[in-house]
């Protein structure tokens, strides 16, 4: 393997720099390494040993080691009408297993773009913008601290609102996988790692062994950002998860908006071999293809909403001060 068959492997470009470069490394590894994804199959081994050999290949050409060029201009969509700022960080350390320490370079209406920003800092970005919303209300009622019990359903409220502002689900999902055909009319269909199946009652867990390779499973009711999934009989076999979490966010918008079929289709089962059966998994293969206008999606603007939960904040604090 040399330096540009690793590039490849990682999908660097040459516009990439050592920060985007790391990016799509811990992206790609993310998907592959059994650890991270669940999968110990020998063709999921491999193609996480030959990341591992490619990341480790450019490390020793010290191209993780280059400076990073001062970024006047973030490379993101802006959304002019979002609610609010938000900070974009990144690793303080050019080493990419360094730690939690992080730095912000960059502040305003930046859409999340995955080829510069890493999604655990993304999230990050948006709980401190949730913070500062909350704090402000709370500075205008006059009340510092004691408060953290009461933010808890305000705080996922204004969350899922904010990420509904900042990501665009078809330009993330184009950046984060590729495609895995095109239909007839030439509409793209993709394919994604998903998991069902977790410490439930006796029941679930018998229709989750119950399960042979290549059965579907149905979606049985979307709530909020959780898809309950039902066998061929309607009977709950529990949420779907996928091994790559910001697939929630590009995925849950277009199906609520009915802009994607999907197709769920049993990989294989994990079953539980003590005596006593407490817990199932099956691994599933979670195809969409897109419809006829889906390009034009565009996320609600949700400011509306944003000023009623922080509204309904105020009157709670208000009505706690009485």
């Amino acid at each position: 393997m040399d330096e540009q068959q690793a590039k490849r492997i990682l999908g660097i470009t040459e516009t990439d720099n050592a920060r985007t470069a790391k990016i799509k490394f811990r992206r790609l590894i993310g998907r592959y390494h059994p650890d991270a994804a669940g999968e110990a199959s020998p063709d999921f081994q491999e193609q996480a040993q030959r990341i591992n050999a490619a990341y480790s290949l450019l490390k020793s050409k010290n191209f993780f080691l280059e400076k990073e060029e001062n970024i006047i201009l973030w490379r993101a969509p802006v959304r002019d009408d979002a609610f609010v700022e938000r900070n974009i960080y990144a690793p303080y350390h050019m080493d990419i297993d360094s730690g939690g320490l992080y730095q912000t370079l960059a502040h305003g209406k930046y859409m999340w773009n995955p080829d510069e920003e890493e999604f655990q800092l993304f999230l990050r970005s948006l709980l401190h913008a949730v913070k500062d919303l909350l704090d402000e209300v709370e500075s205008k009622c006059g009340i510092y601290g004691g408060t953290d019990s009461l933010r808890v359903p305000f705080q996922k409220q204004l969350f899922h609102c904010l990420a509904m502002q900042f990501v665009d689900p078809l330009y993330c999902l184009e950046k984060i996988a590729d495609p895995e055909a095109m239909d007839e009319a030439g509409q793209k269909v993709y394919c994604f790692r998903a998991y069902i199946g977790e410490k439930q009652d006796r029941e679930i867990m018998k229709r989750m062994v119950s399960l042979q390779k290549d059965d579907v499973v149905y979606p049985a009711a979307l709530q909020d950002w959780k898809l309950m999934v039902a066998d061929s009989q309607g009977n709950d076999l529990g949420y779907i998860s996928f091994a790559e979490d910001e697939l929630y966010y590009c995925l849950f918008p277009l199906m609520r908006a009915h802009l994607v079929q999907t197709k769920m289709t049993v990989v294989k089962v994990q079953r539980n071999r003590e005596k006593y059966l407490r817990q199932a998994k099956a691994e599933i293969a979670f195809r969409i293809r897109m419809k006829k206008g889906a390009e034009q999606y565009r996320n609600p603007d949700m400011n509306r909403e944003i000023n009623q939960i922080l509204s309904a904040y105020k009157g709670v604090l208000t009505g706690r001060g009485r």
